[in-house]
């Protein structure tokens, strides 16, 4: 008989209902969503919540032997989630930050320097336009693949691949003060 792995098990215990394991998976993967959440989302706290009850709907479905890591295919549903969201708003140019950076801790001037950067980094963020910024933060902030992106987002590699190019110009030239 197979035996399953750790990180096997825990997926098992949480489909089955299991309390411990369900907040295992929230401990071990909760910053993830909630980074992407705070990053994308004007409502972060609630969609938070809800794309855990989508998880934990859909980890039945999820398999520890095929291709994707649980924590890119927790990532691709909570991008998802936030890109229906987006839909269903119709909203363009609507702000969201970048409230979660790590911000270097080795001394107050260092400190300032940090929050004083990742302010700029806000500021040039907001800036792009919204199919950019996705990208930009999925990919960099986040370490979502490419391919994973282009799936969400149901365009091409290279359609993800220009974004990105893009909104990676735009926000250097807005760092830049230009």
């Amino acid at each position: 008989m197979h035996m399953l792995a750790f990180p096997d098990r825990v997926v098992l215990r949480a489909i089955q209902g299991e309390t411990s394991a369900r907040s295992e998976l929230l401990s071990r993967h909760g910053a993830l969503v909630w980074g992407i959440c705070r990053r994308l989302s004007p409502d972060p706290e609630d969609d938070y919540q809800t794309i855990w009850e989508k998880v934990f709907r859909a980890l039945s479905g999820f398999d520890p032997h095929g291709p994707a890591q649980l924590s890119t295919w927790i990532a691709t549903i909570a991008h998802r989630h936030l890109v229906d969201q987006h839909r269903r708003r119709k909203v363009r140019g609507e702000v969201v930050e970048v409230r979660d950076l790590p911000a270097d801790q080795e001394g107050p001037e260092r400190g300032i320097d940090a929050v004083r950067d990742r302010k700029r980094l806000e500021r040039a963020l907001s800036v792009l336009p919204e199919d950019q910024r996705r990208v930009v933060v999925l990919h960099h902030l986040d370490g979502v693949p490419l391919d994973s992106i282009a799936a969400t987002e149901s365009v091409a590699v290279g359609t993800v691949k220009s974004r990105l190019h893009r909104g990676r110009a735009r926000l250097l030239e807005q760092l830049r003060g230009r």
